[in-house]
């Protein structure tokens, strides 16, 4: 993360408002911190952790919950309700050391069951999570109570990076027993504030402070008031007017309307969201290889980049891996090739060209933007793409998985996760349609190699074949700049983007 000094500034003109009125966004909990969000997952927002269903609930259950263990932006590992952890020799059992005296919003005591029951629950079929499909090396009945303040995960075979693997957005602690239909309305954790307010789908939810958290000194705030603005206008407009605190991403093409103010610090991330085009596999045209190797080829990442984000980004290759981590397949991103792209579609069939309907929304700053230079760029090739631009707030429940040619964008994550929560077999939100079992032999391979050199190896591996075989198109990675008041203070964004610490945020 790097904060930044600005030059000149532009003016802000034609503000318009996401919930109707600024009022809307200082109705409620004007005393509280007041965080802005710009996902939204309307009807379907969960207080349940193995129930997220996009970046806006983060914004409530990574300040309701505690996981076993946090990461840093380089996937270090960092104590959470965990104090410490070891592996045994064979690599095969690991034991994690549970922090004493600590209590859930409701007052019960926290203690290894909870742990063993958040995580088997992931399993059930009735929960529908997507969680296994990250965490396919673990085996359910490998989870066990050593003693009340110690627990086990057994594995079929080694896996070192267990505990970065297991820091995922859904291991959230909840307690034993605790049901979907408890927990889906009502939060029940351990972690630095409660729920005080929270409807899904509306427009403001707020938390308060956890008075007996077990992190002495924290959280600083009293109470966090959370809103979602999914309009990049508005978002600007709410904290240049002082009527939120934080906004956790700010549009790279109105950036320029707030590097001059001297209320507002703006904060930048590195490698944050992947940026994606996404096709069925198996849906003409997408079926055949030569199309989709075309679709990638249309590309130029740069210019991708410096239009769409305003160089607030990197190039990427197709796969959720940036090309700067030493388990990428290639160091360098794949060139634009006009010519190529028109040999393979008339390889295809497709000599006269070929027109293709791309859906987006701006569900993510940048997607629709993202989008329209997409289909500048294909139509060099001969390629005329229809850009069909649908409501943010609904695009997630209406859009997305039900089109077979969509924008999308996926948190950072590392190697093992990331390439896996949207292309294994059993993935829950499988944007591609793309089934490889031997890819996901791959990948389990590698998540279970033990040597580090090899591992990455197999990682890499992983990553040509999702490249230069799958339906996704990974253009760039985002780095994130967030907006923060000059009154505030103790806020420091992470490029894993769900990955939310309001702990040491307070304002004056």
């Amino acid at each position: 993360m790097r904060r930044f000094a600005w030059g000149p500034a532009c003016a802000v003109t034609g503000l318009m408002v996401s919930l109707g009125s600024t009022s809307a966004l200082a109705a409620a909990g004007d005393e509280c911190v007041k965080v802005l969000g710009y996902e939204w997952s309307g009807e379907k927002q969960s207080m349940d952790p193995a129930d997220m269903q996009s970046g806006d609930d983060a914004y409530h259950i990574f300040a309701v919950y505690n996981r076993l263990v946090d990461v840093d932006d380089n996937f270090n590992v960092i104590p959470e309700l965990a104090e410490s952890w070891s592996v045994s020799d064979d690599g095969l059992t690991w034991t994690f050391d549970l922090r004493e005296g600590v209590e859930f919003h409701d007052g019960s005591a926290f203690d290894a069951n909870d742990v063993v029951y958040t995580f088997q629950r992931f399993w059930d079929p009735a929960l529908g999570s997507g969680a296994p499909a990250v965490m396919g090396f673990l085996d359910p009945e490998g989870i066990k109570v050593v003693d009340s303040h110690t627990v086990s995960f057994t594995t079929q075979e080694p896996v070192v990076e267990l505990p970065v693997l297991i820091s995922n957005k859904f291991t959230n602690i909840v307690a034993e027993g605790a049901t979907h239909e408890d927990l889906r309305l009502h939060g029940n954790g351990t972690g630095p504030f409660m729920q005080e307010q929270f409807t899904p789908n509306a427009p403001v939810r707020i938390l308060v402070k956890n008075p007996n958290y077990w992190d002495e000194g924290l959280p600083k705030a009293e109470c966090l008031r959370v809103t979602v603005a999914q309009e990049p206008i508005t978002a600007v407009s709410a904290i240049k007017a002082g009527e939120v605190d934080l906004v956790l991403n700010v549009d790279p093409s109105l950036i320029s309307a707030l590097k001059d103010d001297p209320n507002i610090e703006l904060l930048e991330t590195g490698a944050s969201n992947s940026m994606t085009l996404s096709m069925w596999v198996d849906t003409p045209p997408f079926d055949d290889p030569k199309v989709r190797e075309a679709l990638k080829l249309v590309v130029d990442r740069q210019a991708m980049i410096d239009t769409v984000l305003l160089g607030f980004g990197e190039p990427g290759a197709d796969n959720p891996v940036p090309l700067g981590s030493p388990a990428s397949y290639v160091e360098e991103a794949p060139k634009q090739d006009i010519e190529k792209a028109k040999q393979l579609l008339a390889e295809a069939g497709y000599s006269d060209g070929l027109e293709l309907e791309l859906y987006t929304a701006e569900g993510v700053p940048g997607m629709v933007r993202m989008a329209q230079v997409y289909a500048e760029m294909a139509k060099q090739a001969g390629i005329t793409v229809n850009v069909i631009v649908t409501p943010a707030d609904s695009y997630w429940d209406d859009t997305w998985l039900k089109q077979p040619f969509l924008t999308s964008a996926w948190s950072m994550r590392p190697a093992g996760e990331g390439l896996a929560v949207a292309y294994t077999q059993n993935a829950k939100w499988k944007e591609t349609h793309w089934e490889r079992p031997e890819y996901d032999a791959l990948l389990l391979k590698a998540n279970t190699t033990v040597d580090e050199a090899e591992r990455l190896k197999l990682y890499q591996e992983a990553g040509r074949v999702l490249a230069e075989e799958g339906g996704v198109i990974i253009p760039m990675f985002v780095h994130q700049v967030l907006a923060i008041r000059d009154e505030c203070s103790g806020y420091e964004p992470r490029a894993q983007n769900f990955n939310l610490n309001f702990e040491t945020l307070s304002c004056e």
